[in-house]
């Protein structure tokens, strides 16, 4: 229904941690979309028209099928249950924080293929995310995004040789949307090490701002180690960050900015917000019964205090993979999701 992002949310909040509230766009409103007119037919037209072998056929397939789920008829139920359901997490919001435009409250809109473990897995962190999106209108927008995100050329690349049985259309997609984390630090946590899998420490990477620098590898995030006994610091690698993503002047997405110089080579995480971290990376960890590769963000108020709160966990792939890598002689819930659902059925049932 929902996809492999917005499950494992909707499983750490049944769990009782941290996750930003927000609600899933299912599957149903993204097929609901493709069936509105012949958009599934002129999607799966262009799809067995590329060609695999040819760069400039698959990014002129990928640039028409952008265009038809952009500009696209969007089903007047679905388009109506997502903006009811963001204005009203929006005014729940801001009635909670007792600040802010009730109907403008930042968000971001995340991808999630229901095909986790199939050929979405081959393409994993292509389809797309978008931060600080504010508004209805720009909400749905966003939505529409994420679903076009899904015919980039490395996927339609992959789905040509494939027959309708095999589901050469495109994979399904859920997207979720969630209130933004405003994070002055944000990272990643390994609750095993990603060098050599030993599972008795926790690794944290973390760097000022968003947590996309990181997660993207443009900036040397901090690194800290830590032991589970305790937890307890062992290690410290205070990395110079240069950029950090923030919120952009005028109120809608984010911009990569140049950190100031005197904060540069500063630790971005004391010793109280690598307790909070570890202790959380550990429950996370606890319920799954496997390693995990955490993502965060840490807010802090005016007073000092900092909350994190998670945004993703998966299984650890890293050490894994360079085990496999090594073997081979290379060097290399959903009812309750989030709150609530935006569930934009035929007819508009909720």
């Amino acid at each position: 229904m929902v996809g492999g992002k917005c499950a494992s949310l909707g499983e750490l909040v049944r769990a009782g941690l941290p996750v930003p509230d927000g609600f899933a766009v299912t599957i149903d409103a993204y097929e609901d979309a493709r069936d509105a007119s012949d958009l599934r037919e002129r999607l799966k037209h262009l799809v067995r028209g590329a060609d695999p072998d040819s760069p400039q056929s698959l990014q002129a397939a990928h640039e028409r099928a952008t265009v038809l789920i952009l500009e696209g008829d969007l089903p007047a139920a679905v388009e109506e249950d997502i903006r009811a359901t963001y204005l009203e997490l929006s005014r729940e919001t801001a009635r909670r924080r007792g600040t802010g435009d009730p109907d403008r409250t930042p968000v971001a809109v995340r991808s999630s293929s229901v095909d986790e473990d199939g050929d979405a897995a081959s393409f994993a962190g292509q389809q797309e995310t978008y931060l600080w999106v504010v508004g209805p209108d720009a909400v749905v927008a966003k939505v529409r995004e994420c679903w076009a995100s899904l015919y980039t050329p490395q996927a339609i690349a992959y789905r040509c040789g494939m027959s309708d049985t095999d589901g050469n259309e495109a994979s399904r997609i859920s997207v979720a949307v969630q209130l933004m984390a405003n994070a002055d630090v944000a990272g990643v946590t390994f609750t095993v090490s990603p060098r050599t899998g030993d599972r008795s420490v926790i690794a944290v990477n973390a760097s000022w701002g968003l947590g996309q620098a990181v997660v993207s590898g443009e900036v040397t995030p901090d690194e800290y180690w830590l032991t589970k006994a305790g937890p307890k610091v062992t290690e410290r690698r205070i990395a110079t960050k240069l950029h950090e993503y923030v919120p952009a002047p005028d109120g809608g997405g984010v911009i990569l900015r140049e950190v100031a110089e005197s904060r540069r080579e500063v630790a971005c995480l004391g010793e109280s917000d690598l307790m909070q971290l570890a202790e959380i990376a550990l429950r996370v960890e606890r319920h799954y019964g496997c390693p995990q590769d955490i993502e965060w963000a840490l807010e802090h108020d005016a007073d000092g205090t900092c909350r994190v709160m998670l945004l993703q966990a998966r299984p650890e792939t890293n050490w894994r993979r360079r085990k496999r890598d090594k073997g081979h002689g290379t060097t290399k819930a959903t009812t309750d999701l989030l709150g609530f659902i935006a569930s934009a059925a035929k007819g508009g049932a909720r």
